[in-house]
C-alpha cells in the first residue's frame, strides 16, 4: 500500500533538516517536491511537482511504496501540506513532518522573539500589510524579492523610521542579512528567496475605533465625526474577510475604519462627488489601507457591478435608499444594513424598507453630541446636529 510522507524541509541547507525529515528522505521509493528541493538528491528517484493535483498523479502513477513529498519550510506555515492532505485524505495514509521555517530560522538569526509578532506572506497574492506593521511591534513577512516596494511603501505612511532586516538565501553559504531604516532600504531589491521584519517601537497609532477626526484628510465634503463613526462601525462589527459598502463615503473616515477591521476582506466606498473620491483616496493611502476600492458615481448606477456585500453603510443615499436596498438586497438577502440619518423624513423611509423586506423590528437610537469649547476664559457647551442610526442585523 502506497504511503505519503508530507516533509518540511526547513529554509534550504541540509543542515537545517531534522534527523527524521532526513530519514524519510533517505527511505522514499520517490522524491516529489519543486525542481530547487528535488536538485540535490541525484541518487533518488525523483519527480518534480508542485500544486496538490500534480503530487496526486505522480502517486497514483508511479511505482513504489513510499512517497515523500518535499515542502520548503515548516509543512504547517503558508505550506502546500494543507491542500495536498485535501487529496490526499480517504485515498492514501498519510504522515506530516514539520521543519524549520525561514521566518523562525530568521528570527533566531536578527535575535528577535516571535511569539507576538505577526506574520504575512506576499507569495502569490495581494495583503494588506501596512495596517499591520501600524498595529504591531514585530511583523514577519515571506516575500517574492520585493522588498524595495515594500520599504518604498513602509516610508511613504510616515513609518521611515521603523527598522527593517531583510534576509536573503537563508541557510545557504551565500546567506546575506542587512538591516537598516525603511527609508534607507527604499532601493534595495533582494533576492528572490527574501524574508523580511519590520520593528515598530510604537504600535498602535491610527488603530481601532472612534478615531480623532483630526486624522483625517478633509475638504469641503461632509465627514461621519467620531463619535457616531464609532458606533456605526461596532454595530456593523466587520469580519476580517467581510466585503463592505460604505455608501456616501464622504472623506472615507468610516471607510477608514472599517478597512481597519476588515484587513482580508474589501470596502467599496461608493461616493459621487469627485473631491470626495480625491479625498478617500489621500485618507487610504494615509493609514496604508490596500483594502478600500473607491467607487465614483450615484450608488444605484454603480453597486450592480460589485460583489455581494457582508455588510452596507449608508451615510447618503442621495434619495436613492429605495433602490439600494432592490440591488443589495438581491445580492445577499441576509446582509446586515446600518444607515445614519438627520431628518426624520429619512428615518421613516429606512424603518419602512427595513420592515418591508423582512428584517426584524430595526434597532434606532439618536445620539447627541455637545463638544465643550474653550471661548476666551470660559468654557462652553457647543451642540453637534442629532443623528439617528438605523440597523438592520437580522432577517425573519
Amino acid at each position: 500500500m502506497k504511503q505519503v510522507t508530507i516533509a518540511g524541509m526547513g529554509p534550504g541547507s541540509a543542515g537545517c533538516m531534522t534527523q527524521e525529515v532526513c530519514r524519510a528522505v533517505k527511505q522514499a521509493d520517490v522524491l516529489i517536491g519543486s525542481e530547487r528541493l528535488i536538485a540535490p538528491y541525484t541518487d533518488q528517484r525523483t519527480v518534480k511537482a508542485v500544486t496538490a493535483a500534480e503530487i496526486l498523479r505522480v502517486v497514483e502513477n508511479e511505482d513504489g511504496e513510499h512517497f515523500t513529498v518535499l515542502m520548503s519550510g515548516d509543512t504547517g506555515f503558508y505550506s502546500g501540506a494543507k491542500k495536498l492532505v485535501e487529496q490526499l485524505n480517504g485515498k492514501y495514509a498519510y504522515r506530516i513532518l514539520p521543519g524549520i521555517s525561514s521566518v523562525i530560522y530568521f528570527a533566531a538569526k536578527i535575535g528577535v522573539a516571535w511569539e507576538q509578532a505577526q506574520f504575512v506572506s506576499l507569495h502569490g497574492k495581494k495583503q494588506p500589510y501596512l495596517p499591520v506593521i501600524m498595529q504591531n511591534e514585530y511583523t514577519f513577512f515571506l516575500t517574492q524579492g520585493n522588498t524595495a516596494e515594500i520599504c518604498t511603501r513602509i516610508a511613504e505612511t510616515g513609518l521611515g523610521n521603523v527598522h527593517v532586516w531583510i534576509g536573503e538565501n537563508l541557510s545557504y553559504q551565500n546567506e546575506k542579512i542587512m538591516h537598516g531604516s525603511a527609508k534607507e532600504l527604499t532601493a534595495y531589491q533582494a533576492a528572490g528567496l527574501s524574508v523580511m521584519a519590520v520593528h515598530n517601537p510604537k504600535p498602535g497609532a491610527f488603530t481601532g475605533t472612534g478615531l480623532p477626526d483630526d486624522c483625517f484628510i478633509r475638504g469641503s465634503v461632509p465627514m461621519t465625526k467620531r463619535e457616531i463613526r464609532a458606533s456605526v462601525v461596532s454595530r456593523i462589527a466587520p469580519a476580517k474577510n467581510a466585503c463592505i459598502y460604505d455608501i456616501g463615503a464622504g472623506t472615507g473616515s468610516v471607510t477608514v475604519e472599517l478597512a481597519m477591521q476588515a484587513l482580508y476582506g474589501c470596502v467599496y466606498a461608493v461616493e459621487r462627488t469627485e473631491e470626495g473620491c480625491s479625498l478617500i483616496v489621500q485618507n487610504a493611502h494615509k493609514f496604508g489601507l490596500d483594502n478600500i476600492q473607491v467607487v465614483h458615481g450615484s450608488a444605484a448606477g454603480v453597486l450592480e457591478e460589485l460583489p455581494a456585500p457582508d455588510a452596507v453603510f449608508v451615510g447618503g443615499s442621495g434619495g436613492e435608499l429605495e433602490d439600494i436596498f432592490k440591488i443589495i438586497l438581491k445580492k445577499n438577502p441576509h446582509v446586515r444594513i446600518v444607515i445614519t440619518a438627520v431628518t426624520l423624513e429619512t428615518v421613516q423611509e429606512a424603518v419602512r424598507l427595513l420592515e418591508q423586506n423582512g428584517f426584524d423590528t430595526p434597532q434606532i437610537v439618536q445620539i447627541a453630541v455637545t463638544e465643550v469649547k474653550k471661548r476666551g476664559q470660559y468654557h462652553m457647551l457647543s451642540a453637534n446636529n442629532p443623528v439617528f442610526i438605523i440597523e438592520g442585523s437580522s432577517v425573519r
